[in-house]
């Protein structure tokens, strides 16, 4: 299980945040096993047990990315740090700053364990262009 928080503007561990869980969430992400995106209502923070697979993402304020935007970050990456890390890049990205007041959870079921990467199956190099072999030594 990793977790991570944005806030004050700053990013940290879950552990080290004390008092963020009675922060009132305006957006909920949820992510199923199977990379299913589901937004949710908005509230507090659940206890709910993720499993292998899943993630979470709580938004407090306004965060200027599109639901795709944090499927395609969940499923590139597999720690809620790194999740949280690319969808800042985002949003400074078209807001060209960082409100205070922006506060976002992330949560994953299994570090280092991206989605994308667990659905895509081995395969064989490609074989070389025929082009390619009149120049090789």
């Amino acid at each position: 299980m990793s977790e991570c928080f944005l806030i004050k503007g700053k990013i940290d561990n879950a552990a080290s945040q004390g008092g963020v869980a009675s922060v009132d969430y305006n957006d909920t992400f949820v992510f199923d096993a199977q990379g299913n995106l589901k937004k949710m209502s908005a509230g507090v923070l659940s206890a709910y047990r993720l499993k292998n697979g899943e993630g979470e993402l709580w938004v407090s304020g306004k965060l200027d990315v599109t639901p795709f935007e944090i499927e395609l970050e969940f499923r590139k990456t597999g720690t809620a740090r790194k999740w949280l890390e690319n969808l800042i890049v985002r949003h400074v990205t078209r807001q060209r700053s960082l409100d205070g007041s922006l506060t976002i959870f992330a949560r994953t079921a299994e570090e280092g364990t991206g989605v994308l990467c667990a659905d895509i199956p081995h395969t064989a190099a490609p074989p070389v262009p025929e082009w390619r072999k009149t120049y090789e030594l």
